[in-house]
């Protein structure tokens, strides 16, 4: 008698241990990552810059209106100290790690920013997420106080190599640009990136205000000032160049 009791008891156990797996392996993804984020008491907002989108983008993961793929998905896997294929699927949770092990989340000033094309900064109306802009170039990690919708572009052409030393943006550097840049006044003397009215694809040029009337001035003197007569849309403030020194 003792026996059955002791294997009923077991089997009893057994089941509940079965049911509790399925009930995790049941979740779904967006319950899986809010579950985990919490767990590890870290923000949404932290989450954000460590994997390189914006809240609203990890929003939309944890309510279930967009899930994390490629890239994003492995790097969210490592900032919550799990695996991808525990988000994906589910199956044990895993046990939260020591402090000393935890993955460190980026500070306020370590950003990863997207590379975008030209095209691409023509199209963005500077409102949404520029990490919703969709497929881009590449990511780069960068210490900067810049705001959440900065962005980088490679430059093409040689109109902002300065022969003469610095500043110059060679051709194939790298420029952080920030949306977020004030008044159209604060930008005088700065460089921008600029999309002229019936321009196909905006450029990178320093802007100059005189009385009522607007340049757009290369670094290399070799290329013409330009007077602008039409409307533009001013795509954000160059503050930082990254350039291979070979």
């Amino acid at each position: 008698m003792l026996n059955v009791i002791k294997v009923t008891l077991i089997c009893q156990y057994i089941s509940r241990k079965k049911q509790v797996a399925l009930v995790t392996m049941n979740t779904y993804i967006f319950e899986r990552i809010r579950q985990r984020r919490r767990e590890l008491n870290v923000t949404q907002d932290r989450v954000a810059k460590a994997v390189g989108v914006s809240r609203v983008s990890v929003t939309k993961w944890e309510n279930g209106n967009a899930k994390p793929d490629g890239e994003n998905l492995q790097r969210l896997a490592k900032v919550l100290s799990c695996t991808p294929d525990w988000l994906l699927y589910g199956g044990q949770t895993p046990q939260k790690p020591d402090d000393s092990k935890l993955y460190l989340l980026p500070s306020a000033n370590l950003r990863r920013l997207p590379v975008i094309t030209w095209a691409q900064a023509g199209k963005w109306d500077g409102k949404s997420p520029i990490a919703d802009i969709g497929k881009v170039e590449s990511w780069i990690e960068t210490m900067s106080n810049a705001s959440e919708n900065a962005f980088m572009m490679r430059v093409i052409g040689d109109s902002m190599t300065n022969p003469q030393g610095i500043p110059t943006i060679p051709e194939g550097a790298i420029i952080l640009v920030e949306p977020d840049y004030g008044s159209r006044e604060e930008l005088n003397g700065k460089i921008v990136v600029i999309h002229l009215e019936g321009s196909k694809d905006p450029t990178v040029k320093k802007f100059l205000i005189d009385g009522p009337n607007i340049y757009l001035k290369a670094l290399n003197p070799a290329f013409r000032v330009i007077e602008i007569e039409g409307n533009f849309t001013i795509k954000g403030k160059v503050i930082k160049i990254i350039q291979d020194l070979e």
